[in-house]
């Protein structure tokens, strides 16, 4: 006769895995429809403007050139270009914005569309990620992938034409397959590896350079003992050559080995360097301070749950060193002691409860984030908060801890599982009662995010970039001459209505761009040589810009 228990075992699995399953590609259906619902409702904004604009050069003169025919786009005075006027970021999202632009023309949804497809599949490799660590736990996976898929920050960031959604896949893509090669030892998976990491440094420097270091880092806190020597050498190969290329291409565009070399040179702003007494050190110890701090503050850790992680964490180390210092031949005499504390352990963590799996995942979001700080270059000492978008691949990593929370209080109770699911996944209740105001959108922690971001992507609005370039199309004559001080702003019109009017005074005599390229040009680029028609403010009116042009003295008609 079959054995029946054996069978029905064998069953029992795939029964309970299929309704998470079912319910985490459900969530990923929503996640991507909302990826990609309305991706023309909102004019590109600041920094995706620029990435559309080389992209559509790209497109147009197959080069990443800031200088479009009748437009120049270059940061202040040209900072971010070399002598051949060729942009020195990194290219990938050029050329996927390109590809956008190839298929669905040129505007907001062929800059965006490329980046939030990528962003769903990021979603999919997430997913694979967590199959791959958490294979016994499907209702955690569940819980965590809806953390993730629910992200209204992560989901806004895949909604962009800039880096965030390339930076999230390939950290996820190259953790999975650096997994997947230790489990099959399988060397075919390195040039793979290879390959990932190095276009991650082509989508962004920092944040390439960040999701290999974090890489490097976690195998030598896990792995390095079980490494052959074989195998260091084919990771140092792989290393090496990742290193060759990308130094390769910044000397080939002249950001190392040249008279304007480092990336400061080369920085979208004028670099402000710090006029005070404190130490490098101390600086550096700030730096890590605010990047962390921040962490907490946009909500990607709730302090309450990460408390109660370290205090899980805590409890499960104390009693793992208990059961090994505990010796045979004392067994009689503190095998009750070592006894009470891994029931007290079981009382609080549960049966098999995937502590050490998940922690890995959220570590490598932490060395991420941390080397994403560590490599960062912006001034603390003039804004005292960091930018979130240098780090956002660590996002769906560090939400690992909330999902962990909710499966440790679901097995506790149903209801009071699913109530921290709802309260920790639709509201940013997990900060309270911290409620900062963010530096770059003026939003607050505290909300209904989610639910905000919904309603913002089903309903179009107007921006100033929209009226501007409504305004100019309308009311300015063929090529008159405008200027706008503030260059992100310059730059997101010229992509509007660059082909309608002609950006003017973009940069004065101390601009680092070669002076025979720019007269070439034979456009009114400079601020001492040429009066624009039109002069146009964000923010507030600028008396003294508008000024020096009023008071040149009158030469005459």
């Amino acid at each position: 006769m079959p054995d029946l228990s054996a069978l029905r075992s064998s069953l029992s699995a795939p029964l309970q895995t299929a309704p998470y399953t079912a319910a985490s590609m459900g969530v990923l259906l929503i996640a991507a429809y909302l990826c990609l619902v309305n991706l023309d409702y909102a004019a590109l904004w600041h920094d995706e403007a620029p990435a559309a604009f080389f992209g559509k050069t790209l497109l147009q003169q197959g080069d990443i050139v800031g200088w479009d025919g009748r437009n120049l786009v270059g940061g202040i005075n040209g900072r971010t270009l070399n002598e051949e006027l060729r942009d020195v970021l990194p290219p990938l999202m050029y050329i996927l914005n390109a590809v956008g632009f190839a298929i669905f023309g040129v505007n907001e949804m062929g800059a965006r569309i490329v980046h939030a497809i990528l962003g769903i599949v990021a979603l999919g490799v997430f997913y694979l990620l967590l199959r791959q660590h958490l294979p016994k736990h499907p209702r955690l996976r569940f819980f965590i992938f809806a953390f993730a898929a629910g992200s209204a920050q992560l989901l806004l960031y895949f909604r962009q034409s800039r880096y965030f959604s390339v930076m999230v896949l390939a950290l996820l893509l190259l953790f999975y397959l650096y997994e997947r090669y230790w489990q099959s030892r399988n060397s075919a998976y390195l040039p793979v590896i290879a390959l990932v990491a190095a276009l991650s440094f082509f989508n962004h420097y920092a944040g390439g350079a960040a999701t290999m270091l974090s890489l490097a880092a976690y195998h030598l806190l896990f792995r390095a003992r079980a490494t052959m020597r074989w195998e260091w050498a084919l990771f140092a190969i792989c290393g090496a050559a990742v290193a060759a290329v990308g130094s390769s291409y910044l000397y080939w565009l002249g950001v190392i080995g040249d008279e304007r070399s480092g990336f400061m040179g080369f920085a979208g702003q004028n670099p402000t360097p710090y006029q005070g007494d404190k130490s490098e050190l101390v600086i550096f110890i700030e730096r890590i301070w605010i990047y962390t701090r921040e962490l907490f503050t946009a909500d990607w850790i709730s302090w309450p749950v990460f408390l109660w992680f370290v205090g899980m964490a805590l409890i499960a180390w104390q009693t793992r060193r208990k059961q090994v210092v505990a010796a045979p031949q004392q067994a009689r005499r503190r095998g009750q002691r070592v006894n009470d504390g891994a029931s007290i352990a079981q009382k609080i963590l549960g049966d098999d409860f995937p502590l050490t799996a998940a922690g890995k995942i959220i570590l490598m979001g932490a060395l991420f984030a941390l080397f994403a700080a560590m490599l960062s270059v912006q001034p603390i000492w003039l804004h005292s908060v960091a930018d979130l978008r240098y780090y956002v691949g660590a996002l769906p990593l560090l939400l690992t801890m909330k999902g962990l929370f909710v499966e440790w209080a679901w097995r506790r109770h149903v209801i009071a599982g699913t109530i921290a699911l709802v309260v920790l996944l639709c509201t940013s209740g997990g900060a309270y009662p911290f409620n900062m105001v963010m530096h770059l959108s003026g939003q607050k922690t505290l909300g209904l995010h989610l639910f905000e971001f919904i309603r913002e992507v089903h309903r179009p609005y107007r921006d100033s970039i929209s009226a501007v370039s409504s305004y100019l199309l309308q009311k300015a004559e063929k090529d008159d001459l405008v200027h706008v001080p503030d260059f992100a702003y310059r730059e997101a019109l010229i992509f509007y209505v660059g082909d309608h009017v002609r950006f003017c005074c973009v940069l004065d005599e101390t601009t680092p761009l070669p002076k025979d390229k720019i007269a070439a040009l034979d456009a009114p680029l400079y601020i001492e040589q040429n009066t624009p028609d039109r002069i146009i403010f964000f923010r507030q009116l600028q008396l003294g810009t508008a000024k020096q042009f009023t008071v040149k003295p009158f030469t005459g008609m």
